[in-house]
């Protein structure tokens, strides 16, 4: 939200210095305004050439919406109840994964990646790929939230911690389990070549003679170091939603996926992370006829 309103401040300085809507004050923001700023996202382009998608204009006009009331300024409400221009709506776009195989075509090319940013990405791929863990739910992870016995990870530090979520465990599906076990061998060689017998984070980074949690930053730039070694640009988000997804595609009941990802309902998990897709459906409603029909699946092999 942050983002989006340093985006809503540069557009509206923008339209300003080219004399497109009357004021920058939020409290006097007219619905010719509002028309211009909807333009300026429409004919916005990304760094990569690609227009705004709908989902991202939608969300700033509800940032928009959302302090333009808190400023007494019911404009876009208004111009909604009229009719008066056609809004962004949120379509729901298809859920960007990874395949099994490339994931396991990364793990593959990372095992040559030295040092320790070697050994925290191989770890940081096979956990965000096969666990479904969020960005900081792994960064910030402890060495106690790890069960090897069970395969499990309590994730202590979840999405909403302080206001509606509470720690709950999360599961480390077998291709994964390999990498732990030889992670936490490379973290105490690590531990003890800088002096250090234990110490809390799951993943430690030694600063000045002290293992702390890694800072995002830092971890954002192992991230990096790991695309340029295995050459494939991904976001550790599109790991998550690949661990929904393949978990799908295994066969798994979207309930199921939706429980691993930790997710209240699965309307959460098929928007924006897993889905079933289209020949997995047509394959599971043949079975499903032919389950339910066996008498015809006797008629069609006989005329065969």
């Amino acid at each position: 939200m942050e983002r989006g309103f340093r985006v809503i401040h540069k557009a509206f300085i923008e339209l300003s210095e080219g004399d497109k809507v009357s004021t920058v004050d939020p409290r006097r923001l007219t619905k010719d305004d509002i028309a211009a700023f909807m333009e300026w996202m429409r004919t916005r382009r990304t760094r990569n050439g690609s227009s705004l998608a709908h989902s991202t204009q939608s969300n700033y006009m509800d940032y928009l919406n959302g302090f333009l009331r808190f400023v007494n300024n019911g404009v876009i409400d208004q111009m909604r109840k009229l009719h008066y221009v056609r809004f962004p709506q949120k379509v729901s776009s298809e859920v960007r994964v990874l395949s099994e195989s490339r994931v396991e075509e990364m793990r593959s090319k990372l095992k040559s990646m030295p040092g320790y940013y070697g050994v925290v990405a191989r770890f940081m791929v096979a956990m965000y790929a096969y666990s479904g863990l969020r960005r900081s739910e792994l960064r910030r992870a402890r060495l106690e939230d790890l069960n090897v016995d069970t395969w499990t990870i309590v994730v202590a530090h979840p999405k909403g911690e302080s206001s509606w979520a509470v720690s709950a465990p999360a599961r480390i599906l077998p291709p994964a389990r390999d990498a732990v076990t030889e992670f936490l061998a490379e973290r105490r060689r690590y531990l003890a070549d800088e002096g250090i017998v234990s110490c809390e984070p799951l993943v430690p980074k030694v600063y000045d003679g002290v293992a702390d949690y890694w800072t995002d930053g830092m971890w954002g730039k192992v991230k990096a170091e790991a695309e340029r070694w295995c050459g494939v640009k991904f976001r550790i988000q599109m790991l998550r939603a690949t661990f929904g997804q393949m978990c799908i595609d295994w066969g798994g009941r979207p309930d199921a996926v939706s429980r691993a990802l930790r997710h209240k309902t699965t309307r959460t998990t098929e928007l924006y992370y897993a889905r079933i897709r289209a020949d997995h459906a047509f394959r599971l409603l043949d079975q499903a006829y032919e389950s339910a029909h066996p008498e015809r699946k006797t008629e069609t092999e006989a005329g065969d």
